[in-house]
């Protein structure tokens, strides 16, 4: 599935410039976002957790439980849709295959953290 088709003209999306901190670990969240330029890096204090370039996707763990769980950094001047609670929720309902997208990064990133556990 390629993300980008789905949101290349979406109605809400911010520009960020290199170095600007997205959001922190721990924060209330009501975002998850699509890269539609750019790369943003995920990390959790100083230990980076993955790089999303375009088409990646972040953020959407906290649309499932409201906080967030990492820090998202801008590394590269970056576009970004961003999706709400209630268009996430409306997005899935229309498009199963979003779904099952978004549980199969879902599935990547626990992996990741099972294996950083393990250092």
């Amino acid at each position: 599935m390629e993300l980008i088709e789905i949101f290349c003209d979406w109605p809400d999306q911010v520009e960020c410039p290199k170095g600007k901190v997205l959001f922190n670990h721990g924060e209330p969240a009501d975002y998850m976002y699509v890269v539609l330029d750019g790369e943003v890096e995920l990390k959790v204090g100083d230990e980076p957790l993955a790089a999303e370039i375009t088409g990646g996707i972040f953020g959407e763990m906290a649309l499932v439980d409201s906080r967030r769980v990492a820090d998202a950094v801008i590394i590269r001047p970056s576009r970004l849709a961003r999706i709400n609670r209630e268009q996430f929720r409306s997005l899935i309902q229309q498009d199963p295959e979003i779904a099952i997208h978004l549980i199969a990064v879902l599935a990547n990133r626990l992996r990741v953290a099972v294996a950083m556990s393990k250092l």
